[in-house]
């Protein structure tokens, strides 16, 4: 055989193929218009989107310096950075905790090589005016954010590192409770 033979061309594959391709095709576009995106502005019912619900809830002050930091990185997430509001339908509580263990210790010297900072929330969502503790929530959750730092023999280089750590973990379960958040919202049926 020379190179310029051909093999023959197959017409039953290639249009198999077309119909395969054709199919899945019209699969998809009949499909298109069954989902909603979660973080879509408009709605089916004409209601608030997610965006607006999001922003109606007021978060809370959470104690300590970590607590601060969960809270400020919740707000930038809900709001878009707009600010905590003020007189907002919906009030957000959070017990705010945190750990540092060591993931791997020198044998020689006994001191931590690689430590495991974890943070961990605890939220609650009710709905705003009156007192909080004699309230059911509407939906409580938990938060957990975790970073790992190469701990080292300076004292100093050790504490910023693991407050560093400790922020990059706020900013994952501010994160988790906004996605949590947005689930609640676009599940719950409104009120009539």
């Amino acid at each position: 055989m020379s190179s310029l033979d051909r093999r023959p061309s197959r017409p039953a594959a290639s249009r198999r193929r077309f119909l395969g391709f054709a199919g899945a095709g019209l699969l998809a576009l009949a499909s298109a218009g069954c989902f909603q995106p979660m973080y879509a502005e408009s709605t089916p019912g004409g209601g608030p989107g997610l965006r607006d619900k999001l922003g109606d809830v007021e978060v809370v002050f959470a104690d300590g310096r970590l607590g601060n930091e969960v809270r400020n990185d919740l707000i930038f997430e809900l709001t878009g950075g707009s600010g905590n509001p003020s007189g907002a339908p919906y009030r957000l509580v959070m017990r705010v905790t945190d750990n540092t263990a060591a993931a791997i210790v020198d044998p020689v010297s006994g001191l931590p090589e690689v430590e495991l900072v974890s943070v961990d929330v605890n939220w609650q969502l009710f709905e705003a005016g009156g007192d909080e503790k004699n309230k059911k929530p509407l939906t409580q959750g938990n938060a957990f954010g975790k970073a790992s730092i190469d701990s080292g023999y300076q004292r100093f280089a050790r504490a910023r590192a693991i407050r560093d750590a400790q922020n990059r973990s706020a900013r994952v379960a501010a994160e988790t409770i906004r996605g949590q958040l947005a689930s609640w919202f676009m599940t719950r049926t409104p009120k009539s």
